[in-house]
């Protein structure tokens, strides 16, 4: 039997799947097999997959799309490998990755997760920043309260994590961060670590779920996890474990008070979002949006010239030493 299972979910990913397989075909580890579920692609993804002879490679097609979160808690209490992780089907990891994380998990056995340091980079291939994660587990628990301290599509996971709890992913982060969200609940339950080697590359695409439907209670959500987390911490158990889900709708509602009484912050803020993972086009449209919600409000223009100052940074430093992520694979 393998050691791990991979599984990829895939939707409408035709641009980009094909390196995205390739790059896990292509480890240095290779016992492992790999589930690729296209979930209802209209584009030309499960003909793309159909061309690998592999194997590893298990496919699965539904006909409807159901979802990241759907789709990945449907298969999960299928796994029978010791280890598993959920990659993404844009994203390339490093030939190295898997090797490097099953003998981190495998030396030490306490060790539920073990993520990577990642690059994150835009939609042609080219480094936007590079994301360094905290390896020490108090340090990982304490920085967790206040922002996700695992990228889950990195995460390699021990089979037991799947029966620790009644719901994998749970469906109150169904359209976002339902990673973060896991990563959080075995980070307050097991002993868990990120490599700080960065061995994954995550594309940041304008037409993804976490770019295109931009809310406020998106934008926040990493708030909540830690609100939840700080619960579990002190009581056990947080308020959606015990079916209080209103709880956590007036966490976020606080927050939706402050932009309601501001009508230019929600633009503000998205711009700094898209600006933080080099969207600079939408980044510069949302501080105009800002602008035209509250024209005389000095604190959008001073966002507005730094907004600006900060574009021409990220471009002269892609014109200086811009560089693709084919050139570390290696």
């Amino acid at each position: 039997m393998p050691q791990l299972t991979i599984i990829m979910p895939t939707y409408n990913a035709a641009a980009f799947v094909r390196d995205a397989i390739e790059s896990l075909l292509n480890q240095t580890f290779r016992d492992f097999e790999l589930w690729i579920v296209d979930d209802g692609s209209i584009d030309n993804s499960l003909k793309i997959i159909k061309t690998f002879n592999d194997s590893r490679i298990k496919i699965f097609s539904y006909t409807e799309n159901k979802g990241r979160v759907r789709t990945v808690n449907g298969l999960v209490t299928k796994i029978t490998t010791p280890f598993f992780t959920i990659t993404d089907a844009d994203d390339i990891s490093h030939p190295s990755r898997l090797e490097k994380q099953m003998e981190v998990m495998e030396e030490d056995p306490s060790l539920y997760m073990c993520g990577s340091s990642y690059w994150a980079m835009d939609e042609q291939g080219h480094l936007v920043r590079e994301m360094k994660l905290q390896s020490d587990l108090i340090q990982l628990r304490v920085a967790a309260l206040n922002q996700s301290q695992f990228l889950g599509p990195s995460t390699i996971m021990r089979r037991e994590v799947i029966n620790a709890f009644p719901d994998f992913y749970r469906l109150y982060f169904i359209d976002n961060h339902a990673d973060a969200d896991l990563s959080c609940r075995i980070l307050d339950r097991f002993p868990s670590t990120n490599l700080q080697e960065p061995l994954y590359f995550y594309r940041i695409l304008k037409t993804s779920v976490t770019r295109k439907k931009v809310t406020v209670r998106n934008l926040n959500l990493h708030l909540l996890i830690g609100f939840l987390s700080q619960q579990r911490r002190e009581n056990g158990q947080d308020c959606l474990q015990k079916d209080n889900p209103d709880q956590a709708d007036l966490f976020i509602k606080d927050i939706q008070d402050e932009y309601d009484r501001d009508p230019s912050f929600f633009s503000r803020h998205q711009a700094f979002f898209h600006l933080y993972w080099g969207l600079t086009d939408l980044a510069f449209l949302n501080m105009v949006n800002a602008i035209r919600a509250r024209p005389f409000f000095i604190k959008n223009y001073v966002s507005f010239f730094y907004t600006i100052f900060r574009i021409g940074i990220f471009y002269l430093n892609r014109g200086l030493n811009g560089r693709h992520y084919s050139s570390l694979m290696r």
